[in-house]
């Protein structure tokens, strides 16, 4: 795969055979072999593919007293448990999409723990949760740092690009 750090390409591709090995147990089910990279093997990876999207929810923006989140809009644990599912069905083994799927879903917006679970609720609907979101650029420099140190140094690969200027 193109773009990708070669020691990180090897790193996932046995998260995904693990993963894969799991899945095919009799007693383990997709979503539990899916659990394997997003509870067990994410906590080192996603520090290096986790990516900010540049986008808050106007509550995380404004409400200065609210518990944050990094909220995966594009459903990371539900898509990889449907990848984990196709996968079985066709037998057929294809690490490079479940590379690309990880790097894709791995993408976050900072919203409130609230919003968190609404988004999940609402099977990642932003309108039916409720969840508005407004841009990095748009934040106050102060709420900017604070939202930096706070949710996305050291919790998101791209961390530095939203580093406010002094």
């Amino acid at each position: 795969m193109t773009g990708i750090d070669p020691a990180l390409e090897a790193e996932l591709s046995a998260v995904y055979e693990e993963v894969m090995w799991l899945a095919a147990r009799s007693n383990i089910s997709p979503s539990m072999a899916r659990a394997w990279y997003t509870h067990v093997r994410a906590g080192k990876l996603s520090r290096r593919i986790r990516h900010f999207s540049g986008k808050v929810s106007w509550r995380a923006a404004n409400e200065h007293d609210s518990v944050l989140r990094l909220e995966h809009h594009k459903r990371l644990q539900t898509t990889l448990t449907s990848l984990v599912a196709t996968h079985l069905e066709r037998a057929k083994p294809d690490k490079m999409e479940f590379i690309r799927t990880i790097i894709e879903c791995e993408n976050v917006h900072i919203v409130t723990f609230r919003e968190n679970y609404d988004a999940m609720k609402a099977s990642g609907d932003y309108k039916l949760a409720g969840i508005r979101l407004v841009p990095w650029r748009s934040l106050p420099r102060e709420r900017q740092q604070v939202l930096w140190a706070s949710v996305l140094r050291g919790r998101v690969a791209n961390a530095e690009a939203f580093r406010p200027k002094p």
